[in-house]
């Protein structure tokens, strides 16, 4: 593995991916700011939602002072549009990939530091609740495709990974069979309707493990996931093929996104708190708008844009670290008797809780990639 990842590092260096600190590349080599600032902002909407669902929670408040209804859904539901969009250009902008260097670059990328995150959090938790319980957190670390894992937010990545498979399988290949792919981002919406036609709920809530599998991968879950990929794939291939519809023109690229995140969410919140399929369907839609406003956007550099950038560098691990700084924060206000109102409160938990994640960024990721790249680097030297 650290031959191949030394090689590839020679050939191409680390491409962009969802998670990937150079954020998206334009044509021109350049960064699209829209993308890197709405990755910050996605990864903010899951801590705000995750905080203030938390503090209803004992030992905390018991309350959640905002009505945020699935708002943390709907930015993952950007997550997955941007990462089919990223994951399609960087494949093919240039020469196309091979599999071994596609996975290569995603398991340098996502896993180490997913596994320290992982194993941090496990470990906080036990001396928390004095409990062991290993299996959760083993499946986080394999990525296990069903059962419960710790922590929960790791149940995305579980979702990337059948999607990385899929691409590599159909679309790095000689004759890309593009179809397969396509039927695959469409399969939700036949399981959905196979579910209501056939009167088999179980399709959706399955109980046994090989069903679980095959739900998993053909449905994914409430969110259908695999519509946001391909809708993101789909923004990806009019990119590569120059497209004026996904061309840069739009300027303040950091006011543009923010005020069209903000006002999607602010929709989804208040429209779509009905577990039905349409759900999903507008969910895709109005992420799709958003990320393709991210895409025509242009850069205006000041220090919106900086900020931008920060948080987009940092969403990776905003997402992965805020609910074990959440978590702590919480136990520390309980064992104070709740010094804060719950309002104050979350405002600062998630403050605490993105710094928290981009001082991480800073001092345990990026040393952990760098450290990653040079252990390949030095076995392809000796090789």
């Amino acid at each position: 593995m650290t031959d191949a990842i030394g090689k590839i590092e020679h050939q191409r260096g680390i491409e962009a991916t969802l998670t990937d600190i150079e954020g998206a590349r334009s044509p021109k080599g350049g960064i699209v700011p829209g993308i890197q600032y709405l990755r910050g902002f996605a990864a903010i909407l899951v801590v705000i939602w995750h905080v203030n669902w938390l503090v209803s929670l004992p030992p905390s408040y018991g309350e959640s002072p905002f009505a945020l209804a699935e708002t943390g859904l709907f930015g993952v539901a950007i997550f997955f549009v941007i990462s089919g969009f990223i994951i399609t250009i960087v494949s093919f902008e240039t020469i196309r990939s091979t599999r071994a260097e596609f996975f290569v670059r995603r398991f340098v990328r996502i896993i180490p530091f997913m596994w320290v995150c992982v194993i941090g959090y496990n470990l906080l938790s036990m001396a928390g609740t004095a409990k062991i319980d290993l299996l959760p957190g083993l499946r986080a670390m394999a990525l296990w495709p069903i059962g419960e894992l710790r922590p929960h937010v790791v149940w995305t990545l579980r979702h990337e990974f059948i999607f990385y498979i899929l691409f590599a399988v159909t679309m790095l290949r000689p004759r890309p069979l593009s179809y397969v792919l396509a039927a695959w981002f469409l399969a939700p919406l036949a399981w959905y309707a196979a579910s209501r036609l056939l009167a088999w709920p179980e399709l959706l809530q399955p109980e046994s493990s090989g069903l679980a599998l095959a739900t998993v991968v053909g449905y994914g879950n409430i969110m259908m996931p695999n519509l946001q990929f391909g809708m993101g794939f789909a923004l990806g291939l009019l990119w590569l093929k120059g497209h004026p519809i996904v061309q840069s023109r739009y300027p303040a690229a950091f006011l543009l996104t923010l005020a069209a995140s903000i006002l999607a969410t602010a929709l989804v919140g208040a429209t779509l708190s009905e577990d039905n399929g349409l759900r999903a369907l507008w969910w895709t839609l109005f992420a799709t708008i958003v990320v393709w406003l991210g895409v025509v956007s242009t850069e205006k550099p000041g220090p919106l844009h900086s900020l931008g950038m920060l948080l987009g560098d940092a969403s990776y691990s905003i997402y992965l670290t805020h609910a074990a700084t959440a978590v702590v924060l919480i136990q520390i206000s309980a064992r104070l008797h709740n010094p804060l109102p719950t309002a104050p409160f979350v405002i600062a938990a998630v403050v605490a809780s993105v710094l928290a994640g981009i001082l991480i960024h800073w001092y345990v990721e990026q040393p952990l990639i760098a450290f990653c790249r040079r252990l390949g680097r030095r076995r392809s030297i000796v090789a």
